[in-house]
């Protein structure tokens, strides 16, 4: 887990740099404005990460549950289901054959 650092407005603008060095190495810091905390500065990393974490996150939550290898080989073992009218035409049609 990373690291929690608290530091003050006024400490934070004198030592801006290291504190922004210390964010690249993985270390969150809440900035207070009289002793009340304002706001968080964390590292932005890739996107891909990003969306790892909010999906483990919504795991751990018990918002999701994700499938396993075989629930998802399963699911595109179902056949197309039969359809009466060509859907492709359907759409040509409402769009105007543009």
């Amino acid at each position: 887990m990373a690291r929690m650092v608290r530091v003050s407005v006024t400490e934070l603008k004198n030592r801006l740099s290291e504190f922004l060095r210390r964010v690249k190495r993985g270390e969150s810091v809440e900035i207070l404005e009289r002793s009340v905390v304002i706001a968080r500065l964390e590292a932005v990393g890739p996107e891909t990460v990003k969306g790892d974490e909010q999906l483990a996150r919504l795991e751990r939550e018990g918002v999701l549950r994700r499938s396993s290898p075989a629930a998802r080989r399963a699911l595109l073992d179902f056949a197309p289901v039969p359809c009466a009218v060509d859907a492709v035409r359907i759409a040509l049609e409402q769009r105007g054959e543009r």
